[in-house]
């Protein structure tokens, strides 16, 4: 199933036309670093055709207030480490539910790993092409989530042992479509679509699968499910009701 994920990701469509034109808003960038901030500003406005505002720091960017589609935060992790609880401390103020995306380079899984579950919705090593990095911009403003391939297809040493030998994958055949399609990063606009029902039906199946996977959002989800495939490769013929 991972494999099949990961294929799935690079070859799905996130054309523009993707994306309600009337929705769109500007992509928030905060680096600490001028010229990195610029050059990356400019290569991803040439590359989605959006509009980018420039922040040094999240304080500069929380006196602007400008609403985004998504805001990126992009530095070394040390920095990550002091804007990120500073930049979800302000969206919590605000009541703002603006997606998070991190660049960062340098960490081990496991980091990116707690990154993720802390509640961005994407993270995009430094050396990732810059083709990639648009599709998981706009996988993100759809309302998927973006995690590394290598972060599905490698074993996180720092999940128990013994809750990677006790929990089955016991999901329903509808369950299991929605796990690939999550596996896929796909929003749950997406999923309803494919699947032909109601959005409000694959929120059910999603809170049934986090249940089941005794986690409290849809990126850990993803992870747990990667994590238990690898340690049982034959989880997947094993994994209905």
């Amino acid at each position: 199933m991972i494999e099949e994920a990961r294929n799935g990701l690079l070859e799905h469509d996130f054309a523009p036309s993707s994306l309600s034109e009337g929705s769109i808003q500007p992509i928030a960038l905060i680096e600490a670093r001028a010229l990195i901030r610029e050059c990356l500003a400019f290569c991803l406005q040439k590359k989605l055709g959006l509009p980018v505002l420039t922040y040094g720091d999240v304080v500069a960017w929380s006196q602007d207030a400008a609403l985004a589609g998504v805001i990126i935060l992009s530095g070394d992790p040390r920095h990550i480490d002091s804007e990120q609880l500073k930049l979800f401390q302000e969206l919590a103020l605000w009541e703002k539910q603006i997606p998070v995306i991190l660049f960062s380079d340098g960490e081990s899984e496991i980091q990116i790993v707690n990154r993720l579950r802390s509640g961005a919705k994407g993270y995009v090593p430094s050396d990732t092409p810059l083709e990639v990095v648009a599709r998981a911009i706009k996988l993100v403003l759809v309302g998927g989530v973006f995690v590394p391939a290598d972060i599905l297809a490698r074993p996180m040493q720092s999940e128990p042992e013994t809750f990677r030998r006790t929990t089955k994958l016991d999901f329903t055949m509808r369950e299991h479509d929605v796990v690939k399609a999550l596996l896929k990063g796909k929003s749950n606009k997406s999923i309803a679509y494919e699947l032909a029902m109601s959005e409000s039906s694959v929120k059910v199946h999603i809170r049934n699968v986090m249940r089941k996977l005794q986690v409290s959002n849809r990126t850990e989800a993803v992870i747990r499910i990667a994590e238990m495939e690898r340690f049982d490769p034959d989880a997947n013929g094993a994994c209905f009701a």
